[in-house]
């Protein structure tokens, strides 16, 4: 339902990133403290507007008590950086200028429901390569999100099992056995015949494909080898400032 709304031109929420319901969005990432209530979260520094406060009043409102609801007047905003961390672009226009980065090569550090992770073209090998040689990770297998279930079956082989677990609420990563001839570079999993694939699960990821050509990223977590994601904004832009060559954040924080 949300993502119907968010790309409905007539919704209030078109393309807003930030769209959720009670049956989606964060939970844990955002919390402080319990119970579960809007002023022990992230979201207490975003004051509701008319709109928002009324459907999170309506006990009829699949919204009612959602404590990240948000729109585009009051809730949270995207941001594109360079990785110097100067600000490049704003919002709608900051989700533009990632798609043309990532069509072009470029790896963008995204930042996440609970972190970030390092994107980039998955049928760009040079950009692949670059990724690898940056991140000092030379062979192992990366993962990749694609564009809509469709696309996992033209890319590997997907068994009416598999579709579903791909399209479940946990939206896990599937290890899937490659197609040949698909254009993917054997770069993304050297030496194997298999692909570890999962599907956009926020609203920014279905934004990032929606409007480009992009049909695939390479989705790896931006964290060390061996220590915990990374999701505070400083360390990331610190940590990846000679891995990644943008940062599209946001001003939602991550606890």
């Amino acid at each position: 339902e949300c993502l119907e709304e968010m790309f409905d031109p007539g919704n209030f929420r078109y393309r807003y990133p930030f769209i959720n319901c009670t049956q989606c969005g964060p939970r844990y990432t955002i919390i402080e403290a319990l119970p579960y209530d809007r002023p022990y979260t992230v979201m207490k520094s975003f004051t509701m507007c008319e709109r928002c406060a009324s459907e999170y009043h309506n006990p009829g409102n699949r919204r009612h008590h959602a404590q990240p609801i948000a729109c585009p007047k009051c809730g949270p905003k995207l941001s594109l950086f360079s990785i110097k961390g100067k600000k490049l672009a704003e919002r709608e226009n900051a989700l533009q200028e990632t798609q043309v980065r990532l069509e072009r090569g470029e790896i963008v550090a995204v930042k996440g429901l609970g972190g970030y992770h390092l994107a980039c073209d998955a049928f760009n090998e040079a950009a692949i390569r670059r990724l690898r040689e940056r991140k000092r990770r030379p062979k192992r297998p990366l993962a990749v999100m694609v564009r809509s279930l469709e696309e996992a079956g033209r890319l590997c082989v997907l068994s009416e099992a598999e579709a579903k677990m791909l399209a479940s609420p946990e939206s896990p990563i599937v290890i899937l056995d490659r197609k040949s001839g698909t254009g993917l570079p054997e770069v993304l999993a050297p030496g194997l015949v298999t692909l570890g694939v999962m599907l956009p699960y926020t609203p920014l990821h279905h934004l990032l494909f929606a409007d480009s050509s992009l049909r695939a990223l390479v989705m790896t977590s931006a964290n060390p080898s061996g220590l915990p994601i990374l999701y505070r904004d400083e360390e990331a832009f610190d940590y990846l400032a000679d891995i990644a060559d943008a940062g599209l954040s946001a001003n939602r924080e991550i606890l």
